[in-house]
């Protein structure tokens, strides 16, 4: 029910011939347009619920649909989520927008990626696109209502809000009441006065309702069969309220009506299949339903799309407060419980909003219900908002050890180690069977290696499976995989070569499609880091390339391992141009000049923002740092950063690389405080991707020391500790480069210096960061 199409031939709309035009005006202003770099226009139509904004927004599409060849594309509403659910509910509907209008793969993609796709996309098609979104929260902060525009000209927004909101470049259009002879004709269209008394006694109630389109309409309802004039007298009883208005026409409902609308008020107020609701109401007779949509449908109090049947939010409200719900919330739980576990994922649409809205009323089917939201979320890659939902899970005393599995995974991914680890932990003691354990131990080591700590690790794992073998193929796989990666965190990536040139084929060649679905790709891009990590950048680079163009295959280009794997790509293909180098590079002006060479032959071969040219451009940037340029340095690779993080995101390698550049150019310009800053943000993100003795890694942790200790921050006993632990490790590895031995010795041996002789040394800058580039 992605997108659903309104029936707006039904749609009770009357007049509003000022205010559709308003909208289109603002669409194709006479003034100058909008410069090209923003969204052509944005209006929001503002007023109070039942005024008819999306009545409204729905009739501009139908009447101007020839103005918008791209379509129509709808979102929301949203108006029923709490302001912090907004974006999170915003990136799913555009998700599922996109998969549907485009036909591609969306999983995984962040809401800036997803906007940068669709807006990439219909530009290119070059055909205007109407985008309505439909009740955003009033008062959301400009910062989340900016998520809302896509940099497309060709894109024109329509959004309707029951207050004001403060986004940048909008037309904001309020949405009155009806004029005196709009809500006359209105009226006269359900019950039509026969003389000038009853018009004129119509015209007041059309005053002292302000003009609402719902209690006039509810009003002309209520009085259509009675047999006396339409006089003062009789005008006057009339409610000037929708909500009075309305209870009175749902009061001479017939029984399929009125329970239908109650079941509408223990939903989500989004669309709903009909399916489902004749399901929960018990309703067999096909005709004796249909009767009961009609009449809610001719009152205004619902509408058809596609599919199903979308209830107005104010009827339904009146509906769930005059009517007993009887056990709909019961009901409506084992409906959708079963119409999720039997429909795919991609096919859930409304109804997971609607499975949230039942688990506010009812404890029934609570946890099975959740379940697939959590699921949801995480497919999409909004891994707080599965942190979310996980929580109200774990809090059942019904959760399983496969809830607390699912929960400290996504821990992991939003960085709550600790809690990961507990929550693993407690899974093994509730798993009854031995794949579960392993499966929790497994992240309960995950979690211990993104911490560092590696021998909590190691002994989580021999507990996992506790002297025995994996009892199955896939159980196996997985160790593997899990195992390999381990390796290469603990600076043995020869190993993980092995370990994963003996298992890929098998994995291949495996009968089960899921386990190959869910294997495959991310042992290939271990695999892939593997080999370039342990100094075999020809076979890394085929390995990536192969990966990358699987994902191309699948439509499937912005998946995130689809985008790491091409930065391990461009990596490998920089170690195997950088070899071919006429400069060396201790001849660092010449080198310098080289890299901006090869940087601006990878823009012309591949473009300015392709993986490989953002590569070569971060190390060329670095470079400036060797000519003592640290103020230029620190501009270009600011820039750089900004490119990176639009492009590819910013949870990767190369985005640390360029951070720690900026940190090295912070304390050329000895502002050590920002420096420890930045050192900071990009550590612990580095242990968990590339392993705390990886070289980067290491020589982050050396530096933040140094900064540290420069800028007075903290204990001193910190600084120290960072220092000697990498110093140590680098000792250990006889693979690490000499400059960065040199450089982690000097640092052990300042760091244990008294604070005023270190600010002495200052001008020392050779002994503590050696201008390598």
């Amino acid at each position: 029910m992605t997108d659903p199409q309104h029936d707006v031939s039904v749609l009770p709309i009357t007049g509003r011939h000022r205010e559709l035009w308003a909208v289109h005006n603002a669409f194709h202003p006479t003034t100058a347009p909008v410069p090209a770099t923003r969204p052509r226009t944005v209006v929001v139509l503002r007023g109070m619920a039942g005024t008819g904004k999306t009545v409204l927004a729905e009739q501009y599409a139908a009447l101007f649909h020839d103005a918008f060849a791209g379509g129509v594309i709808r979102l929301g509403p949203f108006g029923h989520h709490a302001p912090e659910e907004f974006l999170s509910q915003f990136q799913l509907a555009l998700a599922r927008a996109i998969s549907a209008r485009l036909d591609i793969e969306v999983s995984g993609m962040d809401l800036g990626r997803l906007r940068d796709v669709f807006a990439e996309r219909i530009t290119i098609a070059r055909k205007k696109v109407l985008l309505l979104i439909d009740d955003v929260p009033a008062g959301l902060p400009s910062v989340i209502l900016d998520h809302l525009l896509l940099q497309s000209v060709e894109v024109f927004t329509l959004i309707t809000s029951r207050g004001e909101l403060s986004l940048r470049g909008a037309t904001s259009l309020d949405l009155p009441g009806l004029t005196e002879e709009e809500g006359l004709r209105l009226f006269s269209e359900v019950r039509r006065p026969v003389n000038e008394a009853e018009r004129a006694a119509i015209v007041r109630l059309v005053k002292r309702c302000g003009g609402h389109p719902f209690t006039l309409r509810a009003n002309a309802f209520t009085v259509q069969n009675d047999p006396g004039p339409l006089d003062d007298g009789c005008v006057l009883a009339l409610p000037d309220t929708a909500p009075q208005a309305i209870r009175e026409v749902m009061t001479r409902l017939n029984l399929g009506a009125r329970r239908l609308s109650t079941l509408a008020s223990v939903l989500a107020p989004v669309p709903f299949p009909t399916g489902l609701a004749r399901e929960v109401l018990g309703s067999p007779d096909i005709a004796e339903f249909a009767q009961s949509v009609q009449e809610l449908v001719s009152r205004g109090f619902a509408t058809r799309t596609e599919g199903g049947l979308q209830i107005q939010a104010l009827a339904a409200e009146v509906a769930g407060a005059e009517f007993e719900p009887d056990q709909f919330p019961e009901l409506a739980a084992e409906a959708l419980r079963r119409r999720l576990s039997e429909d795919r994922e991609d096919r859930h649409g409304f109804l997971l909003q609607h499975a949230r809205a039942v688990t506010e009323r009812t404890t029934a089917h609570r946890i099975e219900l959740l379940r697939p939201i959590a699921a949801a979320y995480r497919n999409q890659g909004d891994v707080f908002a599965a942190g979310e939902i996980y929580a109200m899970i774990l809090a059942d005393a019904a959760a399983a050890a496969a809830d607390f599995i699912a929960a400290a995974r996504i821990e992991i991914a939003c960085g709550l180690y600790d809690e990961a680890i507990t929550h693993a932990r407690h899974a093994t003691t509730l798993a009854v069977e031995g794949p579960d354990r392993s499966a929790a131990a497994s992240i309960a080591a995950q979690a211990l290696d993104c911490l560092g700590d590696y021998a909590a690790a190691d002994h989580m794992v021999r507990l996992a499976y506790d002297g025995r073998r994996p009892v199955n193929a896939g159980e196996r796989l997985r160790a593997v995989v899990a195992m390999a990666r381990a390796c290469r965190l603990r600076g043995r990536p020869a190993e993980a070569v092995t370990l994963l040139e003996a298992t890929l084929p098998e994995l291949r060649a495996s009968p089960s499609d899921a386990l190959r679905a869910e294997l495959t790709p991310s042992a290939s891009l271990e695999y892939a880091r593997s080999l370039q990590f342990s100094g075999h950048p020809r076979r890394a680079r085929e390995v990536a390339a192969e990966l990358v163009a699987a994902y191309r295959a699948e439509g499937r280009e912005h998946h995130f391992r689809c985008t790491e794997a091409e930065l391990v790509r461009a990596d490998a293909m920089l170690t195997l141009d950088l070899q071919a180098l006429r400069a060396n590079p201790s001849d660092q002006e010449r080198w310098a000049t080289e890299l901006r060479e090869l940087e601006r032959t990878y823009e012309k071969r591949c473009g300015s923002e392709n993986p490989l040219t953002l590569t070569a451009t971060a190390l060329a940037d670095r470079a400036l740092l060797a000519l003592g340029q640290p103020r230029h340095a620190l501009g270009v690779l600011g820039a750089t950063e900004r490119t990176v993080v639009r492009v590819l995101g910013e949870e990767h390698r190369l985005c640390y690389r360029i951070r720690h550049g900026m940190a090295l150019a912070l304390a050329q310009l000895h502002e050590f405080g920002r420096q420890a800053d930045l050192l900071e943000s990009i550590l612990e993100p580095q242990v968990r991707l590339l392993g705390r003795t990886h070289p980067e890694t290491l020589e982050t942790r050396v530096d933040l020391g140094l900064a540290l200790v420069f800028s007075g921050r903290g204990p001193r006993q910190r600084a120290i500790e960072l220092v000697d632990s990498a110093a140590e490790d680098i000792t250990a590895n006889e693979a690490i480069h000499p400059d960065l031995s040199a450089k982690a010795l000097a640092a052990k041996r300042l760091v244990q210096l008294p604070h005023p002789v270190v600010s002495a040394l200052f001008t020392v800058e050779e002994l503590v960061w050696p201008r390598t580039g």
